[in-house]
């Protein structure tokens, strides 16, 4: 019977001590849950530390972007002098042509009043303006061009050619610009030709109009018959497409044409050159600058605005300076 009871309470002490023993072990599992759950928390915070680190990657993004746009807006308001020298001998003594393009009614002081004297300091024998003076969106705002021409044709005797935007508002929005330009004195061109004397040297001015898809239709009758009048005069082309020169005109012997159209690409990189050119698409071939094609010389300028919402960038306006001279 002792036995029995004896036995009966090592029993109870064995479960006593297995209960313990499991109790122990659920706390020590707690613990080291909460010891997992602790460790975690540092991840956490690191995680949070690390999304910090972009902060300033941001903050000199934008301070890149505003620093670009300010350096942008700056830039297009100077005016950048592009001088190129050609050889003739249909000329007896030198002449200098200042060639202006698409201003799109931008202002470089009151009354353009900067780009005046910039090209007064030039000392120019003819101003050619070579078309989108104005803006074909805005057709009876032209006041700008019309001071602009006047006090330019107090400097030196001004031709100015037709681009696409006189030509569209004149024809779908029946602006008078050609007709308002020809009656203040300016000698405004659409198919038309004047001959000069120009220290010395005949000088055929000729003011195309067309572009290449209207050429044959409406322009060649009379580019022909222009061209093949007095072949020893000197042939200064007024043509505001420079792709023209991309199988219209390349036959033809042109002594100078002057061109714009191409905005200089608009946005222009390092090393490579022109962006974009509506006519042209991307990487445009003629978009600034001097060209050989075939028998004629093509001086493309960049122009002095812009008409669309894109901004020119690292591009200039542009004033085109070309000396002619026989040597």
């Amino acid at each position: 019977m002792a036995d029995n009871e004896n036995m009966g309470h090592y029993e109870e002490q064995v479960f006593e001590e297995i209960t313990e023993d499991t109790e122990d072990i659920s706390e020590d599992n707690e613990e080291i849950s909460e010891d997992e759950d602790t460790e975690e928390i540092p991840e956490i915070k690191y995680k949070k530390k690390k999304s910090k680190v972009w902060i300033p990657v941001i903050f000199v993004i934008l301070l890149l972007i505003g620093f670009g746009t300010v350096m942008t807006m700056y830039q297009n308001t100077q005016l950048e002098k592009c001088f190129y020298q050609i050889q003739s001998n249909k000329v007896v003594d030198n002449m200098r042509i200042v060639a202006i393009s698409d201003l799109h009614l931008k202002e470089f002081g009151e009354n353009n009043e900067r780009l005046v004297t910039e090209i007064k300091n030039l000392s120019p024998d003819i101003i050619a303006v070579v078309g989108d003076m104005n803006m074909e969106s805005d057709p009876d705002n032209y006041t700008v061009v019309i001071n602009l021409v006047q006090n330019l044709n107090k400097v030196a005797p001004v031709y100015y050619s037709l681009g696409n935007h006189e030509i569209d508002a004149m024809l779908f929005k029946s602006s008078n610009i050609y007709k308002d330009i020809k009656t203040v004195g300016i000698n405004i061109f659409n198919n038309e030709m004047e001959t000069l004397n120009v220290n010395g040297n005949i000088v055929d001015v000729i003011g195309l109009t067309q572009n290449p898809e209207q050429y044959y239709e409406y322009g060649q009758k009379f580019f022909d018959k222009v061209m093949n009048e007095n072949p020893s005069n000197f042939k200064l082309v007024l043509t505001h497409y420079p792709e023209n020169f991309q199988g219209v005109l390349d036959d033809y012997y042109i002594d100078l044409a002057l061109s714009g159209h191409a905005h200089g690409g608009q946005v222009r990189l390092p090393v490579i050159g022109g962006l974009y050119s509506a006519d042209q698409g991307i990487l445009p071939e003629l978009c600034d600058g001097e060209h050989d094609i075939g028998n004629s010389k093509l001086i493309i300028s960049r122009g002095l605005g812009k008409s669309g919402l894109v901004p020119r960038i690292n591009n200039k306006p542009e004033i085109t300076v070309v000396d002619v001279g026989w040597y």
